[in-house]
């Protein structure tokens, strides 16, 4: 299993960012393979920038994504 995640040590506290901080804990803990993914484009720009460091797997794999309720736009 892997999990993508939009906790960042940049995060603002608040009750949102705490419960994404706890389950990407809880996720490493049970032995997911986790992957940090930008909460904006601010940086990277687009989607496809945002997740090119998840490498390609091998097989189907089932995963999660944990982060904040998007923008239409982003969504």
């Amino acid at each position: 299993m892997i999990l993508l995640t939009e906790d960042s040590t940049e995060n603002y506290y608040s009750a949102s960012a705490n419960d994404i901080k706890i389950a990407t804990e809880t996720a490493k803990l049970m032995g997911f393979q986790v992957y940090y993914i930008p909460s904006d484009f601010s940086i990277c720009e687009t989607a496809e920038n945002a997740l090119a460091h998840i490498p390609i797997q091998p097989q189907e794999t089932l995963g999660l994504c944990i982060g904040y309720i998007p923008t239409p736009e982003r969504y």
